[in-house]
């Protein structure tokens, strides 16, 4: 009965996905429904057996499927309908979200029908993936299966299920982090943070590289805290998933396994290696570091200082403001700029497409949610007594924030890449703001509320602003006048939330002596 359960269910799962896929389609019945079939059952057939053997909770069995349905859903909707929702531009027109996955999808189907192997996808032939490894994946799909049809859902099903099999085992590292109780209140929280940010699941629906790299993340995070396993296997494991990484983003995989290696110093395991265990292992991580923040941050600074000038090319407003403080600091603009992108007042008043416009609201909303718990995370790092994991908890807020700052240079080219970069490292923001946000909610720290408060301010005023700029309905301050009252209305909740907290400390003080 297993058995046929196990099987069974993913041909049922495979055979409906497949026949929804060819009803969307342009093709004819053979030419894609027994390919797609054979793959979309195979990936089921994986994730059913991940599931029976992580022994999942009804939370998790619902944030699987949904997370699935959401994906699959967007993937399917846009690319049938973004020649209707879409610019008068190829790329939606042909059905893809991002100019991007158009290149290389399209290039993909080109190397798949032709003659050559599906390693040339590394060569300079083909240009449109700089390092080949989404592009021979993809190619390698089309020829195996659906090799007479450019049937490009099957690569948004590809990337999808990937990045769901990545939720998976995220959760089953937050189990094995909290073994005496399962799944934390934090961890639930981390989980739906990498399921369904807004950003996760839009790039989920596209043929783009992010969620794989999002999945490759959580088989990461699995590895470094599953306890039981041989130190062998597990730099096994980890070298042969951190090749896979390599070749899907040379740059990006850098910091993200280098992060991991990072962290796995904070493990319980580390004890039971001498060379993890000694002191002299800091000097070869701090040079470690080092190099992975300098590669990193010499190809973003490089590409921020060139879309910093697109962007003040393209827009009235930042030549504006950059020639009042200066091209010198351009540059600084363009990254504070980035911070806030995809910026929630412009989402909300532009005028756009409809479709655009929910869209690039959602992906706002998504960030500025975020954005408050990231700042609070410092708090929280006060407030933790536990040494141990108050350090740990300090290294990969430090390393999150670094990359967020680091991938906001890239504001100017558009508004893309800079959330695109960021969403990279999502397992490790996702993880700082489900601890934050739980102790913050748990004890009622008015600093979080307080973080809260001068963001809505902060949108409020840009919000009229925009209603000002698009509707002339009534005269506005200009971009400094609102700079100043701003900084002033931030002192104030800065100060009052000194005061309360000197006000805390005396009242503690005070329970102490009695």
């Amino acid at each position: 009965m297993k058995l046929v359960k196990r099987i069974g269910l993913p041909i049922i799962l495979g055979s409906i996905v497949s026949w929804i896929f060819f009803i969307f389609s342009e093709y004819n019945l053979n030419e894609v429904f027994w390919g797609t079939w054979l793959f979309t059952s195979l990936f089921f057939l994986l994730l059913i057996y991940l599931i029976q053997k992580s022994e999942v909770t009804k939370f998790l069995t619902w944030v699987v499927g949904i997370s699935l349905l959401l994906r699959l859903g967007l993937g399917l909707i846009t690319t049938e309908n973004l020649i209707d929702w879409g610019y008068d531009q190829e790329p939606y027109q042909s059905g893809y979200l991002f100019k991007d996955a158009y290149s290389r999808d399209n290039q993909a189907w080109d190397l798949a029908i032709s003659d050559q192997p599906i390693w040339a996808a590394f060569s300079n032939d083909f240009f449109t993936d700089q390092y080949g490894g989404l592009l021979a994946l993809s190619s390698l799909i089309y020829r195996l299966f659906t090799p007479d049809a450019h049937f490009q859902i099957n690569i948004i099903f590809f990337v999808t299920m990937i990045n769901v099999i990545g939720i998976l085992f995220l959760a089953l590292g937050l189990r094995e982090k909290n073994k005496d109780i399962g799944f934390s209140p934090s961890s639930k929280i981390i989980i739906l943070i990498f399921s369904f940010y807004p950003d996760a699941v839009l790039f989920s629906a596209s043929q783009m590289r992010e969620p794989i790299l999002l999945g490759i993340s959580a088989c990461l995070f699995w590895i470094i805290h599953k306890q039981k396993i041989k130190i062998w296997n597990r730099f096994a494991l980890f070298s042969l998933f951190s090749i896979f990484l390599l070749l899907i983003s040379l740059k990006i995989g850098i910091f993200i396994i280098f992060s991991f290696l990072i962290w796995m110093l904070f493990q319980p395991y580390r004890k039971q290696i001498k060379v993890l265990n000694s002191k002299i292992i800091i000097l070869p991580v701090v040079v470690i570091v080092i190099i992975a923040l300098f590669f990193s941050s010499k190809w973003i600074l490089e590409a921020g200082k060139w879309d910093a000038l697109l962007l003040e090319r393209n827009s009235g407003f930042v030549q504006y403001i950059v020639s009042i403080i200066g091209s010198r600091y351009r540059l600084l603009f363009a990254s504070i700029y980035g911070l806030f992108q995809p910026v929630l007042p412009a989402a909300l008043i532009e005028p756009s497409k409809l479709f655009w416009k929910i869209l690039n609201s959602l992906r706002a909303l998504g960030w500025y949610l975020m954005i408050p718990i990231l700042v609070y995370g410092i708090v929280y790092f006060f407030r933790e007594n536990e040494k141990f994991k108050k350090f740990e908890y300090l290294f990969i807020w430090s390393f999150s924030v670094f990359w967020i700052m680091l991938s906001s240079i890239r504001a100017g080219g558009d508004m893309w890449d800079n959330p695109r970069y960021r969403l990279s490292f999502l397992i490790f923001i996702a993880y700082i703001i489900g601890v934050a946000f739980y102790h913050g909610w748990k004890t009622k720290d008015h600093w979080l509320t307080r973080i809260f408060i001068a963001e809505l301010v902060f949108v409020l005023f840009f919000l009229q602003w925009y209603i000002s700029r698009y509707t002339g309905l009534f005269e506005n301050l200009t971009f400094f006048q609102m700079v100043f009252v701003l900084s002033i209305i931030f002192g104030i909740i800065l100060i009052t939330g000194i005061l309360k907290e000197v006000k805390i400390h005396k009242l503690i003080n005070e329970i102490k002596k009695k």
